[in-house]
């Protein structure tokens, strides 16, 4: 038998039709809102919470074999918990469509302006979301138990701020020859050699950023490689000396070893005029930026346990100057005093620091303060009095380019020219005190210059 069909439904009139489809889109529009508003949210919850793991960074430029057989060494090589971030600086050599078809196995970011393995490295810092993080050139080849080893090793001891490995291609504590002759063998003496020992453990000055691992709270802390170095080598002094100013060791976990790949040689010599010119800027920029490091942590030294509890709540920017403006991803700027940052509320026309959003996090966020005494309280620095001594912001100057800056009833070394210069603190007020008078205000902690970025981080 035939089925009867069903009558359709008509609507009586172009009026029905019409409210019909303004119900249409009501329902769209209140679904899209519901789910934009909690999707929202979901980000605004997600954004700081972190998965207990390893968050392996590898910024890449042009080398797309090289991050191919890092990617699957890592994955053939590693048990525990991780996630993979390759940040590329712009490559011509597919390594996008590449990404792509791992299928959400690697997460990564595709820049569009060169910002060099440096930059590619804060960036992914930024991406991070593992409790511990791993700084990993895309030439490193895993190996059997290598995270696992320096994991052992950072967990250790909470003094214990940053681990490197060992391997064929790097310098100093970290350099190792195993005798091999390709791959299959290298990964068997890799085997017999990472073995988890704490007597392998060596203490030293600098670890190389090829394979570098911390903990988040030590990038919190310390805050993001300074991008003034522009990929030469003094980048690595600059972070491990930022490092050891926070009260944290270096280790070299020599149960650890992984393989480098060398550059070739005949590229390494058609860029190596570029590179000679870009090591002796970076080191210019290092020896202004620090003048005498050694001194800078011998004598930090002794006042370490005095300033303990102020490092720790600060960070980095403890030794920052204060009675400053600073501003860092927002509009919003801030009035740093008394270890808080206060919003400036109303139009402000002074200098302002430009810092990276970890810097400013660092201060706890107080009271807001008006733009009108926030300018008075700069000008007070600038004027010239005969009890500028005991005004916060003052500069006296010990010997020639030696820098003090009175805060808080403290003198402050300001390690460098470049600091004063960084800070704007050169066109503070100055006074001149006798040898008696500048030793008879007590010492604080030293003035270091902020990390220049080249990127909005």
């Amino acid at each position: 038998m035939r089925r009867k069909k069903r009558p359709v439904p008509r609507l009586k009139s172009n009026a029905d039709l019409h409210e019909n489809a303004r119900k249409r889109v009501e329902k769209y529009n209140h679904g899209l809102n519901e789910g934009y508003h909690q999707g929202l949210q979901a980000g605004y919850g997600s954004y700081n919470s972190y998965f207990e793991g390893t968050s392996i960074i590898i910024p890449s430029y042009n080398e797309i074999e090289w991050v191919k057989t890092c990617i699957e060494g890592i994955m053939d090589h590693t048990d525990l918990a991780y996630e993979i971030i390759v940040v590329d600086n712009g490559s011509a050599d597919g390594i996008e469509h590449y990404l792509k078809q791992l299928d959400g196995q690697v997460r990564y970011r595709i820049l569009s302006q060169h910002a060099g393995f440096t930059g590619a490295a804060n960036r992914g810092f930024m991406m991070a979301k593992g409790t511990t993080i791993l700084l990993l050139s895309n030439r490193i080849c895993p190996t059997e138990n290598w995270l696992d080893n320096m994991l052992i090793c950072l967990n250790s001891d909470r003094d214990i701020g940053m681990v490197g490995p060992v391997s064929n291609a790097l310098n100093g504590n970290q350099r190792m020859e195993l005798l091999y002759d390709n791959m299959e063998d290298m990964h068997e003496s890799a085997i017999m050699n990472n073995m988890s020992d704490s007597s392998a453990w060596q203490r030293t000055e600098l670890l190389s950023t090829k394979c570098l691992l911390f903990r988040r709270e030590l990038l919190e802390q310390v805050g993001y490689l300074d991008e003034g170095y522009q990929d030469a080598p003094f980048e690595e002094e600059d972070y491990c000396l930022r490092v050891k100013l926070q009260g944290y060791s270096l280790v070299c976990a020599k149960d650890t070893f992984v393989h480098l790949a060398l550059i070739d040689e005949a590229l390494e010599l058609e860029h190596n005029d570029t590179k000679n010119a870009a090591i002796e800027a970076s080191k210019s920029y290092y020896v202004n930026k620090w003048s005498t490091p050694s001194h800078v942590l011998i004598d930090l030294a002794d006042r370490r346990k005095a300033e303990g509890a102020l490092m720790r709540s600060l960070g980095a920017a403890a030794f920052y100057p204060q009675e400053i403006a600073v501003k860092g991803l927002g509009e919003m700027i801030f009035w740093i005093s008394n270890g808080v940052r206060r919003p400036i509320e109303g139009e402000w026309e002074q200098p302002v620091i430009q810092l990276s959003q970890i810097d400013i996090l660092r201060w706890a966020i107080g009271e807001s303060i008006s733009a009108e005494e926030a300018s008075i309280r700069r000008s007070v620095m600038h004027e010239d009095g005969a009890d500028s001594i005991h005004h916060n912001g003052t500069i006296t100057k010990k010997a020639e380019d030696s820098y003090y800056y009175i805060e808080n009833g403290k003198k402050r070394k300001i390690i460098s020219l470049l600091a004063a210069e960084a800070w704007n603190l050169l066109t503070r007020r100055q006074t001149i005190l006798s040898p008696a008078e500048l030793d008879a205000i007590p010492e604080g902690l030293p003035i270091i210059a902020p990390i220049r970025l080249r990127q909005a981080l």
